[in-house]
């Protein structure tokens, strides 16, 4: 878990040579997420629920960088597809199988006035499964990255996933936080 906090925080420092003075102070520095504030926040998430809460969203200077944390039940999944945002899991607990491809089953655009459009995906697709996609067993510790454009969908969960989600996000649609 250090090791992820240490990589979003060198990610960081790593784009904000690019960053005008003033923009965002935490782009001169490293932000750190403690393991506290991420069982805090994951703690707090309704039980018995997918959710997701972001954590943290820097102006690192060409981009911005976010840090979410997830939880997925074990119950049946949608897919979902994000036009420009490249996301990074890291499997806290559980475990199961993700199906990841470039073309999900009946794509439905993600309603931009949505809190879950204007403040954790952007511009993104739903459906209800990949399809003619590549399929992966996961488990704690597992690291996944997912590339924008990618779909991706948890087609099988043994139990209930928590897992950070780092989000890259290029065009700096989502909020910063």
């Amino acid at each position: 878990m250090r090791t992820i906090l240490l990589t979003f925080a060198a990610l960081s420092l790593a784009w904000a040579a690019d960053t005008e003075p003033g923009t965002d102070p935490r782009a001169n520095q490293g932000t750190l997420l403690s393991r506290a504030e991420v069982d805090a926040t994951l703690k707090a998430l309704p039980p018995g629920s997918g959710t997701e809460q972001m954590l943290r969203m820097v102006d690192v200077g060409r981009l911005n960088v976010g840090l979410t944390i997830m939880r997925r039940e074990a119950k049946k999944q949608g897919a979902i597809e994000h036009d420009d945002l490249t996301e990074i899991y890291v499997i806290l607990s559980g475990s199961g199988v993700l199906t990841t491809g470039r073309k999900l089953e009946n794509p439905k655009p993600i309603d931009a006035e949505s809190k879950l459009y204007k403040e954790l995906t952007g511009p993104s697709q739903s459906g209800a499964s990949v399809l003619d996609g590549h399929s992966e067993r996961f488990g704690p510790g597992d690291a996944i990255i997912i590339p924008a454009g990618v779909g991706h969908w948890f087609s099988s969960l043994d139990s209930a996933v928590n897992y950070l989600v780092v989000r890259i996000d290029p065009d700096k649609i989502l909020p910063r936080k």
